[in-house]
């Protein structure tokens, strides 16, 4: 009979999550994993596989949290435009005052390892289209409730994921949020109305 484990498995992974979102794949080495996540490497092993496998879990578990949660307040609104402006909100609290200081893990695997890790790269494709299709959605109940700019639409919602890369890749110069809120007023001003700007 197998040993059961002594241990919580998402909580162990949460903390594995944060030392990859922080240091990136090759930084983080296995007993700075064990450390964080407060297990020894066999029990790492055993639960997750090696460090590449606990990487990809640790994809996993970033998208079923943190990016579900955010894709949730941009369906959750009272309107398309509240959504979107939610988002965006939300994004620039967190890269001033919380983890998205250290950019996105997501983001941060672009860079890192998606142009020679196949499987790594189909996990951010389907985080992209999952955020792609959140945005559309927000955009045509903005269309429909007059909330957009003439001639935007569904078809930008690549220009919204595009602009919450840049910013995930800017939080790790610390931007002041007058920055942060700058950038965003004005990449949003050429899809909502003013009045639609406005938090």
């Amino acid at each position: 009979m197998a040993r059961q484990r002594e241990f919580n498995t998402d909580t162990a992974l949460d903390r594995a999550v944060d030392t990859f979102w922080q240091q990136g794949f090759e930084a983080a080495g296995v007993q700075a994993l064990c450390t964080a996540m407060k297990l020894n490497p066999g029990s790492v092993y055993a639960a997750f596989g090696d460090k590449r496998a606990l990487y990809l879990a640790a994809m996993d578990r970033y998208i079923d949290t943190v990016s579900r949660d955010a894709i949730e307040r941009i369906n959750g609104a009272s309107s398309g435009g509240a959504g979107i402006r939610a988002y965006f909100a939300n994004l620039i609290d967190a890269i001033v005052g919380g983890k998205r200081r250290w950019g996105c893990l997501i983001t941060n695997a672009v860079a890192e390892l998606a142009q020679r890790d196949p499987e790594i790269a189909n996990k951010i494709d389907l985080h992209f289209a999952r955020l792609t299709t959140a945005f559309e959605a927000a955009l045509v109940r903005a269309r429909c409730t007059g909330e957009l700019v003439p001639d935007a639409g569904p078809e930008k919602a690549p220009f919204l994921v595009c602009l919450v890369q840049g910013l995930n890749v800017l939080a790790k110069t610390r931007p002041p949020r007058k920055v942060l809120e700058n950038i965003v007023q004005t990449a949003l001003g050429a899809l909502l109305k003013p009045s639609q700007r406005q938090q």
